[in-house]
């Protein structure tokens, strides 16, 4: 597939491969194949804000910006570096125990868990990086997010 800055990435391959090469890490698969990876899996999260023109392929630029936050940028790179290195990135979370018995082997699972998708917990870079640009949804019900100052 070909990967075209503005429509279906927000990086080029060529800024991929420098940002692999900067940290020493070298690129097993296709580039394009990972950098889709890293889109299918920010296409699917709550971003804050509107798109600045409904009819654009990709979520950003918003909010009558005319610009991809370099945070945006930066995290479909690590993520297709990640999805390169063969993390599947749209695997769910696995289900969280809440209780096991072991003698007539009993296990009970936590209810509200492992239906959501690799979340940003998981990639606590990810998490720093895309906390600003995030609904407070995403960390869950009756979470927020707390700002000082």
């Amino acid at each position: 597939m070909t990967i075209i800055v503005g429509t279906n990435s927000y990086v080029s391959e060529s800024e991929l491969a420098d940002y692999a090469t900067a940290r020493g890490i070298v690129l097993d698969g296709a580039p394009d194949v990972a950098l889709i990876k890293a889109m299918d899996w920010l296409s699917i999260q709550p971003w804050t804000g509107e798109r600045t023109d409904p009819t654009q392929p990709l979520d950003f630029p918003r909010n009558g910006s005319t610009d991809v936050p370099t945070a945006v940028k930066m995290s479909q790179l690590y993520l297709a570096v990640r999805a390169d290195s063969g993390v599947d990135l749209l695997a769910p979370s696995p289900l969280e125990i809440k209780r096991e018995k072991v003698d007539v082997i009993e296990t009970e699972y936590a209810t509200g868990t492992g239906t959501a998708l690799y979340q940003t917990g998981e990639l606590p870079y990810i998490k720093t990086m895309l906390a600003p640009y995030l609904t407070s949804d995403y960390y869950g019900i009756g979470s927020f997010r707390v700002k000082r100052g």
